[in-house]
């Protein structure tokens, strides 16, 4: 008897409508991947659906519905429902331990006694989102994930009740109900039942709420949150109705100062008043409607002078017109008509829509930027088998209105899939169709994320691989999870997609020497034959193996590229023998150009050699890039076939490896090195080493 709207339809339509205007809701699920936006599906419903959950089940029972009031115009600890029956009815039913608060203070209620308090609030919203950013399972991250966006659709549907003018003004006026058994209604038609009859001719867009409304939130125990101030900011205390214009206001407060329930029109509350409308010239612009008998009457409609100048606030009934003229005004009873509903509507549901879309909007607000660290790459392995196992980044708090990140749990979630072929080959690949996810907590203590500048993180899982070396579709996702402005138990994400492992390769060749356009191995009796003039068995020209010592490799970004050395370095090699490779792995930014740099020293493998050798004859900085295999979407099932694989299927086409002496290389961050040739400037081919 107590519900607002209708918990069907139009609490439905102003969830789903909110949703879809949330700009911070629609970058969250961006971030979070869910490509389809509110219509992605989660824990089997879209997203909007969850929504509809928790509209619909607010109104689950009568007594729950108790908490859905909020009078501006008193104390939050008394500014619920005040009805005496109401209480009886519960009573009765056996709920007579059920609480009875404002709905301000309802929606931030602590989920701990179901019948003291909220198992659907703000807070229970707020635990299983972090459960489910922070799960490794997927089944169980989409289970929090609903459990969260539920419990907002309950408090969404609190602070819609407060557009409701009965809900702010303590009337239980009693809808249209059928009484089982019988067939019959009773009671009068209200705005809700109006608004539930005429739901497809309602508008649900074109309000936006200011941010900076949560600036002017009431401290409260019972409502810390900042939320509050969507409801109620202390600002309407009754003397007048020019301190609810704007966009700066509660709507609890906004709606009763400026419309009227069914049972306090001109009564119980001091606005509006009389002299807020046209009331002592209404009469003289009676409107001509379709009446009940289906005759046009005259009917007049007391519309505001203040604020929203216009609207229809009340009428007079079918007979008010005759009963005037003849100067029985105290027999012209008010009421609220269908064309009073109607502005009513037009005023009340976009502000719902909007506030609701503020409340989402606050919710996800927490933003981190994950920023490349000054090492330019996220981490580094010198083993395939045991893949990454420390991940180092920089975070920023990009949350608006200076709100600071000052005492939180800071986690990494890494996600990806994997390929089960060697990744590094020019071969088509298909990769898991789950994704995996390593949950790993930051490993120096740090609890602040600053706002004006980036501090770095770091995330070491000791032995275990945060992300492995056949990892695909790789993104980092960082959760704070504490206080973020005055709000104790908030949420924050940032979250970036990263290179695929990408190889750094350094290919000693210097076991063969290209001689006279030919290639030789080094030191043999025919490569020494090709510079010995004299024929005496001395080579004129170094064709001996070297060895690769102390080659010491920087990975540096364009911007400021750094040279490598042996005190600035990313990684280094002791020695690299004639005829080997050494590969190491790096993660960076996705696709993005990097610098590379190699400091190595050349060292003699004979004592024939009797050259002079350049410490620093390979030393320099080339340009790079980091490696990401692209991806080709197909239900075709001639494309999917064609490449071995089911329809639909996931194309991954390799990047272009090229093979050299057996191995595939990444050429964007490899070196190969040669012995000089000679004559010099008379190159020789790698392709004829295959």
């Amino acid at each position: 008897m107590v519900e607002a709207y209708d918990n069907e339809v139009v609490h439905q339509l102003i969830n789903e409508k909110a949703a879809n205007q949330s700009s911070s809701l629609l970058s969250e699920l961006s971030t979070l991947g869910f490509s389809n936006g509110i219509d992605t599906i989660v824990h089997g419903k879209k997203i909007y659906r969850w929504f509809h959950e928790g509209a619909r089940l607010e109104d689950e029972t009568v007594c729950r519905s108790r908490n859905h009031f909020h009078d501006p115009l008193k104390s939050w600890d008394s500014a619920g429902l005040n009805n005496a029956a109401v209480n009886s009815a519960c009573l009765i039913l056996g709920f007579e331990n059920f609480s009875v608060d404002s709905s301000v203070i309802w929606a931030q209620k602590e989920s701990v006694n179901p019948w003291y308090n909220n198992l659907w609030s703000w807070p229970k919203a707020r635990r299983p989102y972090y459960r489910a950013l922070t799960s490794g399972d997927r089944k169980v991250k989409e289970q929090f994930f609903a459990e969260a966006l539920r419990s907002l659709g309950q408090v969404m549907h609190l602070l819609a009740d407060s557009s409701v003018p009965a809900h702010v003004r303590n009337d239980i006026h009693v809808f249209p109900l059928t009484v089982p058994g019988v067939g019959i209604e009773v009671g009068s038609q209200t705005y809700e039942s109006w608004a539930k009859q005429n739901h497809g001719r309602l508008s649900f867009t074109g309000f936006v709420v200011d941010n900076s409304s949560f600036n002017l939130s009431v401290p409260n125990a019972s409502a810390p949150v900042a939320i509050s101030a969507l409801w109620d900011q202390n600002k309407y205390d009754g003397s007048g109705i020019a301190q609810t214009i704007g966009t700066n206001i509660g709507l609890a407060e906004y709606a009763n100062a400026n419309f009227f329930s069914e049972d306090t029109i001109f009564k119980d509350y001091p606005h509006p008043a009389y002299s807020d409308t046209n009331y002592l010239t209404a009469y003289t612009q009676p409107e001509v409607i379709d009446a009940e008998d289906g005759k046009f009457d005259n009917r007049m409609y007391i519309k505001k002078t203040v604020g929203d100048v216009d609207a229809r606030l009340a009428s007079f009934s079918y007979i008010s017109y005759d009963l005037i003229k003849k100067g029985y005004y105290n027999f012209s009873p008010f009421v609220l008509d269908d064309k009073v509903y109607n502005d009513y509507a037009a005023l009340l549901i976009p502000r719902a829509v909007g506030y609701s879309a503020g409340l989402l909007n606050y919710f996800f607000r927490g933003n981190i930027e994950i920023i490349l660290p000054q090492s330019a790459i996220y981490a580094f392995t010198g083993s395939r088998d045991t893949g990454f196992t420390r991940i180092t980044l920089n975070a920023k708090n990009t949350t608006g209105n200076n709100e600071e990140m000052t005492d939180g749990s800071i986690e990494l979630v890494a996600r990806y899939r994997t390929v089960q072929e060697d990744p590094f080959q020019p071969f088509d690949l298909q990769a898991s169709k789950d994704y995996v996810y390593v949950v790993v907590p930051e490993a120096t203590g740090r609890r602040t994320i600053p706002r004006n500048s980036s501090a770095e993180l770091v995330f070491d899982r000791g032995a275990a691989a945060i992300i492995p070396i056949n990892a695909v579709d790789i993104s980092l996702q960082i959760v704070y999870h504490g206080r973020l402005g005055n709000e104790d138990g908030a949420v924050a994400v940032g979250l970036k997609g990263i290179s695929d492992p990408t190889p750094v390769e350094l290919m000693n060749n210097m076991d063969k020497v290209c001689l006279n356009g030919a290639w030789y191995t080094a030191g043999s009796p025919e490569a020494i034959a090709q510079v010995d003039s004299n024929g005496n068995g001395i080579p004129e020209w170094d064709i001996y193996p070297h060895n690769l010592k102390d080659a010491y490799v920087k990975i540096s970004t364009i911007s400021n590229p750094i040279a490598a050395s042996a005190t600035q370095y990313t990684y280094s090699v002791g020695n690299i023998g004639p005829g080997y490779i050494s590969r190491a792995f790096i993660l960076a930014d996705a696709e993005g150009s990097l610098k590379h740099s190699h400091a190595i020293t050349v060292e003699k493998t004979t004592a024939a050699d009797t050259f002079t050798h350049a410490s620093n004859a390979f030393n320099g900085i080339w340009t790079g890039q980091s490696l990401k295999s692209t991806v080709e979407y197909s239900e075709s099932g001639d494309i999917c076939s064609a490449y071995g694989f089911t329809a639909p299927c996931a194309i991954r086409h390799a990047p272009p490896f090229y093979q050299f002496r057996g191995t595939y290389m990444w050429g964007a961050t490899g070196a190969i090195f040669d012995n000089p040739e000679y004559p010099v400037g008379q190159k020789c081919s790698w392709s004829l080493l295959q």
